[in-house]
This record gives structure tokens, C-alpha cells and sequence, in this order.
């Protein structure tokens, strides 16, 4: 075939072209057939989740979930094998402090080593779907390390912004492997950060955007909190999206000893920094999560949205207004919230003033969810960070439905379609700041 563009062009010392079809006429093979004899075939295994928990003390019926995939393709010694090593580590850990009498979490900790992960997310789904009434009440934050260790360069974090404060407080607490008298979270700002209007420079944390991992489930299905937790490469010295030896008979021990994490530094890094995150979200009285963060996240949304949108939408008559004092009204609950949480006299506050905040944390992104948001998706319920096709760093439904707005040249149908999901949006956001304010 002819040769495909630079941006196709792959990492061997060869040219990549398109293939085909057929072999080119100057080809020895010119007219040829090509007989391929495949030997796969279809047969139906059982596959298990195994659980640990770790009863809490004070709120059992809270539950903190950390979860990685136990299945693989072919040795699997980095995906997952490096997530498991961390997870058992962490239980190792914690359950003898446990067993010796020394420590027992507030809230409850569930592992979940999650079965037929590379199948499609089989196991962590399923298990969603089994247990929907209870955790979807019940759960305060899930905490997802599946490849733990890509590359040993630095630390990477996507989550929902109201996580931010926990990984970034866990990892100024951890010393980045091989940098001397440097924190996890300094060597990250070094190597990706951003400019917050609240906070100054920090370390550039990704969204849980799409289903790329267990977290997908957990998100986008029952709308917890979420985290997930690497260690990745220096972007200034390659683009690649993933480890060379991925789903590969060479993902082995003595591949990742040698190449991708010698002495296993890396991986005790995320160990560390995970493990700080969940014991922060499991034991801390008032839940360490921050509703101004994840206000910033949603006006960041906006401005995007306007920007690309705005223009185009008053031809078609349809007014972001609704959407902008939504995003407002958010803004104000969030600050109104952060306000009473940092007035709390906590010595002194009663255990149900307590609970009662913690409770609004916790089922903050609930309110994001809307079963009919997506028919064509399912199980992504979540308006803010369900997955997309449009490419664009804001409202995954607003962003396609104006993309099929545009390629349909302004349809009626097309357009009622981008002002339902402005509805939708603005809806889910109102709801969300309401959850925020005081209980009528």
C-alpha cells in the first residue's frame, strides 16, 4: 500500500504503509492469496473478585473501596501485577496493624482484586451492579491503582476535582524515588503542572474521563468519587501512551526489574501515596474533600464550553444562561459549604452535625447522574465526566451534540438535541449545588 502519513509512522526502523489492499504489482506475491489458520475458540470460564475488608470502628456502614484487576494477558507483570503488589502490600500493611491492636479505620476499607478486567470490565461491574442500593449509599470515595508503574519518572493522578487535595497532601508526604530531599508532589510539579486561579501553580491532575480502567463502573454508573494513581514517563522525552512490552508475552518480572522499575522504587512510591490517600479518606472525621476544587473544575468546563459554543448557539436561539448561573450557583454552595467546614469547633460538634456533612460530600457527585443523559451509552450516567467523542476539554454530552449539530448543518432535531443536554447539564449541576446546602 502507499505510505501512511508521519503521524502513523511507527518507532521501527521501517517505513509504515497502508495495508493494502492487496500486495503492490512490483511484489513477488502480486495476485497472491494470503490463507490465515486461526486457532482461538470460544469457551466459557468462571471468574471471581476477591474481597478483603477491613471493618471500621466508628462508621462501619462507610465504606472506602481501593481496587486493581488481578487478570491479564499472557504475564501480566506490570498490567495489572504492579497494581496487585501495591494492593497487597497496603492490606499486608494495615491488617497486621490491625491484628496487633494498633490502628483500626474510622470507615470501613474494602480491597477489591477485580476478575475479567481485560474482558471488558466484567468484574467491577458486575459487582456495581450486584451491590447498587448499598454502595451507592454507602460508599465515600473509590481509589483505583491498576499499571502502577508505567515508567519511573513521576507520579500521574486523574480523578474528580474534589480528590485533589487528598493525592496532593499524600504526595508532599512521600519522598520521589531517586531525587534526593524532593517530595512525590515536587518532582510532579516539575514534570506537568498547571496555573489554578485558587491555588497558584500545581501539579497538572487529569479527569476520570471514558472507561480505561475498573474506575469506569464506580463513576459513571453509581457517580463515587474517584481516584487512579500511577507512575508514568517524562513527556518531554516521549509521547508514547503506554509501556513497550504492553499485553505482551514480554510484560514479565525480569522486564520490569530490569527495565521499567529497578528495585521497585517506583511502585513504593504509589504504595506510599495510595496508601496516604486511603487512610486519609478512611479515617479523617470530616471527609477531605473540597467542593471549591471541584467548582474550579466545572467553571474551567464552562469557559471552554463558551468559548467553542456560544456563538454558534444564539444563531440557533439557544441561550448558555441557564448553564452559566447554574455553574454561579455552584461557586456559592461550594464557598457556603468550605466555610462551614472550616468553622466547625470539632471537639465540640455533635456526631450527627458531623455525619450530616460528610454525608453531603459524599453523595455530591450522585447529583450528577441522570439515567436518560445518555441512551446511547450504557451505564454512563455521570453529565460531567462521561466519555466523548468530540475531543473537547468540556461537557462531554454538550460538546457531541454540537458536534452532530454542526456536521447535520443546524438539523432541527440536531439542534433541539444540544439545547436537551444544555437542560440536562444545567439541571444536574443546580441539584448538586443544592446538595451542598443546608438540609431544609
Amino acid at each position: 500500500g502507499d505510505k501512511a502519513p508521519v503521524d502513523w509512522q511507527g518507532s521501527f526502523n521501517c517505513s509504515y504503509n497502508f495495508g493494502g489492499p492487496g500486495f503492490k504489482n512490483t511484489s513477488a506475491f502480486s495476485g497472491s492469496d494470503v490463507q490465515l489458520n486461526i486457532s482461538n475458540y470460544g469457551e466459557i470460564r468462571n471468574s471471581s473478585n476477591v474481597m478483603g475488608v477491613i471493618r471500621g470502628s466508628v462508621e462501619p456502614d462507610r465504606y472506602v473501596i481501593y481496587g486493581n484487576h488481578r487478570d491479564s494477558w499472557v504475564h501480566g507483570a506490570i498490567d495489572p501485577s504492579s497494581g496487585t503488589s501495591v494492593m497487597l502490600e497496603l492490606s499486608r500493611v494495615l491488617g497486621a496493624k490491625v491484628k496487633q491492636g494498633k490502628w483500626r479505620p474510622r470507615r470501613s476499607i474494602i480491597f477489591g482484586s477485580w476478575g475479567a478486567e481485560e474482558f471488558g470490565l466484567i468484574g467491577s461491574a458486575e459487582y456495581t451492579e450486584q451491590y447498587l442500593p448499598k454502595l451507592s449509599q454507602r460508599t465515600v470515595a473509590y481509589i483505583n491503582v491498576d499499571i502502577a508503574v508505567f515508567a519511573n519518572a513521576t507520579l500521574r493522578a486523574s480523578g474528580m476535582p474534589s480528590v485533589q487535595n487528598v493525592i496532593f497532601k499524600a504526595a508532599k508526604q512521600v519522598n520521589a524515588p531517586g531525587v534526593d530531599s524532593t517530595s512525590v508532589y515536587e518532582n510532579w510539579m516539575k514534570y506537568s503542572n498547571r496555573t489554578s486561579p485558587e491555588h497558584g501553580t500545581i501539579p497538572r491532575m487529569g479527569y476520570l474521563n471514558g472507561a480505561g480502567s475498573d474506575y469506569a463502573a464506580f463513576v459513571h454508573y453509581l457517580g463515587i468519587t474517584a481516584m487512579d494513581l500511577s507512575y508514568t514517563y517524562d513527556r518531554s522525552k516521549t509521547n508514547a501512551r503506554i509501556y513497550p512490552a504492553y499485553h505482551t508475552a514480554y510484560d514479565t518480572f525480569d522486564y520490569c526489574s530490569k527495565y521499567i522499575d529497578p528495585g521497585f522504587v517506583s511502585h513504593q512510591a504509589v504504595a506510599r501515596t495510595a496508601g496516604n490517600a486511603l487512610i486519609r479518606l478512611a479515617d479523617s472525621l470530616v471527609l477531605p474533600l473540597n467542593c471549591s476544587d471541584y467548582a474550579e473544575g466545572l467553571e474551567d468546563y464552562l469557559r471552554t464550553a463558551v468559548g467553542l459554543y456560544e456563538g454558534q448557539l444564539q444563531m440557533w436561539n439557544i441561550s448558555m444562561e441557564p448553564l452559566k448561573s447554574a455553574v454561579a450557583n455552584f461557586r456559592k454552595a461550594a464557598t457556603r459549604m468550605d466555610r462551614t467546614i472550616h468553622s466547625l469547633d470539632l471537639a465540640n460538634e455533635t456526631p450527627l452535625k458531623v455525619r450530616k456533612i460528610n454525608d453531603q460530600l459524599m453523595l455530591l457527585d450522585r447529583a450528577f447522574l441522570d439515567p436518560l443523559a445518555f441512551p446511547d451509552k450504557y451505564a454512563f450516567r455521570h453529565v460531567i465526566w462521561a466519555s466523548s467523542s468530540a475531543g473537547k476539554s468540556t461537557f462531554p454530552g454538550l460538546a457531541d451534540a454540537f458536534a452532530s449539530a454542526n456536521n447535520s448543518l443546524g438539523e432541527p432535531s440536531a439542534q433541539h438535541k444540544v439545547h436537551y443536554h444544555l437542560s440536562v447539564l444545567s439541571q444536574a449541576i443546580d441539584s448538586a449545588a443544592n446538595t451542598l446546602d443546608e438540609v431544609i
